[in-house]
């Protein structure tokens, strides 16, 4: 077995810990904030867990196998394959304010998407040619103002949402509800990749998990839950799309409709959720009309990151943080503009990925995110 640097052990923890059945998501969290670290949330004493969450059924049975931690770890090590935790800079702090928050999500691709003003459109699975039209209009209006849309790559509206977003060359991101490296559903595989390459996708569950009709729903209060608000797109009296609607109100997000036939049941339950108060949109302008504040508060908050990132960091740190290019630069050109010793910018780097300062690159090389 390969040695692990003190960075591959604090991310095994994490993942010992994330894949730990004898607690809740919430008692992890507890777990975390009161103990402190992963590492210590696994050693601490039965008593100690017992004190703050209460007794513990089957103790010993539920944790994490050594096998799938290091299946985890071979996933991470692979390029622009990252775990984002709780404390990560890059984790959404949107998620942060959520009841019931994951404690770290897995991801590929470009984390600044997380940094700009996100929308989520979600609908029926089985859109008319009338919502395969207006999803595309609506879609495409956000992806060239700006926006960057969110769903949940399953078949119908989402999917049809993250093309037309990267139809326009912009970013999407995508929240599934298995492990990244079972994506579903299988005739989104070219989606996918696209998504990989060019947005994001993220996780709450670890790898070799599969899909089930328990963890979908856990998965749409993310997809609400990362935006500032939420598009329905032909929403059924008895949709699934629903369920995401109601948890966007819970969670304080805009819920809006794109209205449809009123002789139509396909959008029976968007135009009773337009009756129960949520915004009727037309276009992407309308959306940001329904969002101004939320907007507003969202890109001032983006130009504040920078500075706070810095603000934590080593001098020698914030230096080298100059030499890295925000397209990628390699660890050899990071060396040869900073005049540092490989050694030293080795350890600086991941000091600096540790602060969500950068990502590792496709290419390998180190991506500033700041």
């Amino acid at each position: 077995m390969k040695k692990q640097s003190s960075r591959d052990t604090c991310r095994s923890d994490w993942c010992a810990l994330i894949r730990d059945r004898r607690w809740s998501t919430r008692q992890k969290l507890i777990l975390l904030e009161s103990i402190g670290p992963p590492a210590a949330v696994l050693n601490a004493p039965r008593s100690r867990i017992q004190e703050l969450i209460g007794l513990t059924k089957h103790w010993h049975a539920g944790r994490a196998a050594a096998r799938d931690v290091e299946r985890d770890m071979d996933w991470l090590s692979q390029a622009s394959h990252q775990l984002i935790d709780f404390w990560h800079a890059s984790f959404p702090s949107a998620l942060r304010e959520l009841p019931d928050p994951p404690i770290a999500l897995f991801a590929i691709g470009d984390l600044t998407c997380l940094n700009e003003p996100k929308v989520s459109i979600v609908g029926s699975r089985r859109p008319t040619p009338v919502g395969r039209r207006l999803v595309a209009s609506i879609a495409s209006d956000l992806a060239r103002l700006g926006v960057v849309v969110t769903s949940g790559m399953a078949l119908g509206i989402d999917g049809l949402a993250h093309q037309a977003a990267l139809a326009e060359n912009a970013k999407s991101i995508a929240i599934l509800g298995s492990g990244l490296d079972r994506p579903t559903p299988s005739r989104h595989e070219k989606l996918y990749k696209q998504l990989c390459e060019t947005g994001l996708v993220l996780s709450e569950y670890p790898i070799g998990t599969h899909a089930t009709r328990y963890t979908f729903p856990e998965r749409n209060r993310l997809v609400s839950g990362v935006s500032l608000g939420v598009v329905i797109v032909e929403a059924a009296e008895r949709s699934g799309t629903l369920i995401t609607a109601r948890l966007a109100m819970e969670q304080n997000r805009e819920v809006m409709v794109l209205p449809g036939s009123a002789l139509s049941a396909q959008y029976a339950g968007s135009h009773r959720l337009i009756q129960q108060g949520a915004g009727l949109v037309l276009d992407g302008q309308d959306v940001l009309n329904c969002l101004a504040l939320e907007i507003q508060q969202s890109v001032a908050a983006s130009s504040k990151t920078e500075a706070a990132i810095v603000r934590g960091l080593p001098s020698d740190c914030v230096e080298l943080l100059h030499c890295i290019d925000a397209a990628g630069s390699t660890v050899n050109d990071i060396i040869l503009e900073s005049g540092l010793t490989p050694a030293e910018v080795s350890s600086m780097l991941i000091t600096l990925e540790l602060a969500g300062a950068v990502a590792v690159g496709v290419d390998g090389g180190y991506v500033n995110l700041s």
